[in-house]
This record gives structure tokens, C-alpha cells and sequence, in this order.
């Protein structure tokens, strides 16, 4: 409306509801001088109370709540500065302190208006659902808010400027003034409704993603005390053999099993391992099964990358060679030899076993090669991957595993 005025009126009663924003101009900074005049100390406290709301703000407010203070500031300071720049450069043709001081208690109404919409959303707990009737709300809530918002105008103007409330909701001149605030007050609603349905959504996909990966630990725990047993059980299976054929290294066999024992127990605690340690683990156990087989067993390990920095599963790498003894050395009458190759592909890690014997896909259903398939399924999806063939004579298991 201020628009179709071109001409300050001279004050003193004016009624016309188009002159309205200079008439309570006029008042106003006789009104901020007064209260300056009365006390001279008032700057110097307005001063240092600024001051301590900026230190209260920074220290105290959560970071999400002084963003949204900051961007109600933003926002409503931009509406002064659009509207006192229109005034200026195309009605007026000349700066008014008086005017912009009017459009700055308009944007305090605003915000005072905003932040209590706001608030009466968080009270009543409205759920944020993307949907055709969350912005038919938006739309209505909107006028609503116009409506209130030129209604706070109109009393403010009583209040300053003298003018009769009844005067100024002529019907023309009240939906006019309700289309001028829409434009301000619809960029509110619509930046706000679309932050909270982006973070409903956003809290939404992080929950899911909390309640897989609770879903994938506890599927590993199961799946690492399967393998426990599994492991203990061959391992005395191996000691009762060598107790028959020789006590005094049966003794040092028991050793070596507490060792692993030990580190079997340890792991149950995570995820991943340094891989030398995994390596230094399965020696050990392939040193024991070494003691059972004597010289029907020979192995060898070969590091063709540097493996400080790489993890892999727990005990994954040691389920390989406990299969590879027992369905491989163990069903061989002259015993054979197990190689462990360990390379890298940039960020991949290549971990080949192979041992003598031969591998019957039909009749595998040995509880050691589903724990590690199922462990890489809920550690890397579709990354990792383990596969098992037939070449050159011999048995090759290839373990794929992404960097992590």
C-alpha cells in the first residue's frame, strides 16, 4: 500500500490509511528521543545489555536454536531493508529515518508472530509428513498469520499514531494490506516446513541406518559365538590325536590352544583386526596342527604387500586354514602343504589360501565357510566376497576385502 503514496502528510490526525506508515513516523522518534532525554545513562545500558545477550547467546543456546535465531534476524532485517529501499528509490525518492523506524517495529512484529507459530507447532507436537495436506495447512496457516500480522499493524498505529482501529478494516484496504504481508510471511512458512520435513526425513533414514547396523552387530555376536565352538572343538580333536602319539608335544599343543583360546575370546569384542595379528594368529594355529601332522603338513605364508595397514574380520583368515586342514591335509594320506598369499589392488586386499586336496561344491556345507560368507555380508554388503575352486591340483580360496 505504501507503494501508491508518493507524498508525506503533514501528521496531526491524518486518517488516511495510506498515509498511515509517515504519520506514525512523525511520532516515533520524538518518542525515542524522549525516553533517551529522561535517562542519559540508557546507552551505555542498551550498550552493555547487547553485550550480554550476545555472550548468553554464543555460550548457552544450542546450535541448531542460535541458527534459527540467526535466520529469523537475517529474514526480518531483509524485510526492513526491502521495503525501506522501495520507499526510498521508487515512492519517495529520499531516505526516512522516521519510515524505516516503522518498518523495523513491523518486522518485530513479525518476528514476535513467527517465533509464536513456531512455538504452538513444538507445543502441539505436529508431525512432519511430506504430503498434499501439509501444504494446504501451509496455505491457510499463511492468511491466518496475515491476517494477524496486518491486524498488529492497524493497533500499532493506534497506539503511535492516534488513528481510529474501526477506520482502518475497510475491506479493500485490510485484504490488501493481508496480500502485501502473504508475500512475507508464505517465504516464512515455506522455509520452515521445508527444514522440518528435510529433517524429519533425514532423523527417519539416520534411525533406520541405527536399527540395521544394531541389527548387523548382533548378528556378527551370534555368528562369533557359533565360531567359538566350532573352533574349540577342532582344535581338541587335534590334541586328543597328538596325546596318542606324542604326550610331550601334546603339551606344547596345549600351550599353542590357550594362546588362540585366549585371542578368540579377545576378538569377540570387534569388528576388525589388524591384519598382522590375524596372520600371527593363524601361524600359531597352523604351528600346532604342525605338531599333529608332523612332516605330512608344511606351510608357508608370503606377504606380498605391507599389512600394518589394512583390518580384517577376526579369525576369518584362521577358519580358512582350520578348513583347509581338516578336509583337505587331514583327508590326504601323505599329509600336502598349505600356502597363504596376501597381496593388495589398490583398495582391495587379496587374501589367497591354497592347499592340497580337491573341493566338492555339492557336498560343502561345512559351518566355517557360511560363517565367513555370512560375517562379510553383514561387515561389506556386496563388496567382499570369498570363493572357493579347483586349480592346479589344488584348493584356492580367495578372500576379497574392501579397505575400510
Amino acid at each position: 500500500m505504501l507503494l501508491r503514496h508518493n507524498k508525506l502528510c503533514t501528521g496531526n490526525g491524518c486518517s488516511n490509511r495510506l498515509c498511515r506508515p509517515p504519520c506514525v513516523a512523525y511520532a516515533l522518534p520524538w518518542l525515542v528521543l524522549s525516553s533517551f532525554s529522561q535517562k542519559p545513562n540508557l546507552m551505555v545500558r542498551s550498550l552493555a545489555l547487547e553485550h550480554d545477550l550476545r555472550t548468553f547467546i554464543s555460550s548457552n543456546l544450542k546450535p541448531t536454536l542460535k541458527t534459527y535465531w540467526l535466520c529469523q534476524l537475517a529474514g526480518w532485517i531483509g524485510f526492513v531493508l526491502i521495503e525501506v529501499s522501495n520507499y526510498t528509490f521508487f515512492i519517495a525518492g529520499k531516505f526516512s529515518a522516521s519510515l524505516a523506524l516503522v518498518f523495523s517495529m513491523h518486522a518485530a512484529a513479525g518476528l514476535l508472530l513467527t517465533h509464536g507459530y513456531r512455538w504452538y507447532l513444538r507445543r502441539t507436537r505436529y508431525q512432519w509428513k511430506a504430503s498434499s495436506r501439509i501444504w494446504i495447512k501451509a496455505i491457510i496457516d499463511t492468511l491466518v498469520l496475515s491476517c494477524l500480522q496486518t491486524l498488529l499493524a492497524d493497533l500499532m498505529y493506534t497506539i503511535v499514531g492516534g488513528i481510529n482501529f474501526l477506520k482502518q478494516l475497510e475491506l479493500i484496504d485490510f485484504v490488501g494490506s493481508v496480500y502485501n504481508w502473504m508475500r512475507y510471511i508464505g517465504v516464512w512458512v515455506i522455509i520452515y516446513y521445508m527444514y522440518q520435513l528435510l529433517k524429519t526425513s533425514s532423523e527417519a533414514e539416520k534411525a533406520l541406518l541405527k536399527a540395521e547396523s544394531k541389527s548387523r552387530t548382533a548378528e556378527l555376536e551370534l555368528l562369533k559365538a557359533q565360531l567359538n565352538p566350532h573352533f574349540l572343538f577342532n582344535a581338541l580333536n587335534s590334541i586328543k590325536a597328538l596325546v596318542s602319539i606324542d604326550p610331550e608335544k601334546s603339551r606344547t599343543a596345549i600351550v599353542q590352544l590357550s594362546e588362540i583360546l585366549r585371542f578368540t575370546l579377545q576378538y569377540s569384542r570387534d569388528q576388525l583386526i589388524p591384519l598382522e595379528q590375524e596372520l600371527a594368529e593363524t601361524a600359531k594355529y597352523l604351528a600346532l596342527e604342525q605338531l599333529r601332522y608332523g612332516s605330512r603338513l608344511t606351510t608357508h605364508i608370503d606377504k606380498r604387500t605391507d599389512v600394518a595397514h589394512w583390518m580384517v574380520p577376526p579369525a576369518m583368515l584362521l577358519t580358512l586354514a582350520e578348513n583347509a586342514v581338516k578336509h583337505g591335509i587331514g583327508q590326504l594320506e601323505n599329509g600336502g602343504h598349505i600356502d597363504i598369499i596376501v597381496a593388495d589392488d589398490g583398495p582391495w586386499l587379496y587374501i589367497t589360501m591354497r592347499n592340497s586336496g580337491q573341493y566338492h561344491p555339492q557336498g560343502s556345507s561345512g559351518l566355517g565357510l557360511k560363517q565367513i560368507r555370512a560375517r562379510l555380508e553383514a561387515l561389506y554388503q556386496d563388496r567382499g566376497s570369498l570363493h572357493i575352486q579347483n586349480h592346479a591340483g589344488a584348493v584356492e580360496a580367495l578372500l576379497k576385502i574392501p579397505q575400510s
